[in-house]
């Protein structure tokens, strides 16, 4: 396999649980709070380093479906099931997107293999 196909599954792979969070999430439960869960998880995913503005841009549309989401299954509102599959599906896509952008970002900080051999210079 390709470091590429690896990395993309490792990502994919961490990035399961916050689907998860997002299809299964009520908002019926004070105790819940999409929000704040799925953006420490992707906080923690980007890791520490300098500030990428595209993985920025993608965290934000990431907070800004979940939020979405979070208003539409509010227990104290009310609940369109047509608007909760809209914002979930969007919420779903917004993390397509970050996946995306953390393969981008990641691969780009992986240090290029090399392949073994020196080059020599001809010798005049």
């Amino acid at each position: 396999m390709s470091s590429d196909t690896v990395l993309r599954q490792e990502i994919r792979y961490s990035l399961g649980y916050i689907r998860s969070m997002i299809n299964n999430y009520s908002g019926l439960y004070s105790g819940e709070n999409l929000v704040r869960d799925v953006l420490r998880f992707c906080d923690e995913m980007a890791g520490t380093g300098a500030p990428h503005l595209r993985l920025e841009e993608a965290r934000r549309l990431v907070e800004d479906r979940c939020r979405r989401l979070a208003q539409d299954t509010d227990r104290f509102a009310v609940r369109d099931p047509v608007a909760i599959a809209a914002s979930r599906a969007q919420a779903m896509a917004a993390i397509d997107i970050l996946q995306d952008v953390v393969f981008e970002w990641r691969k780009a900080r992986m240090p290029v293999p090399s392949s073994g051999r020196l080059l020599r210079r001809k010798s005049l």
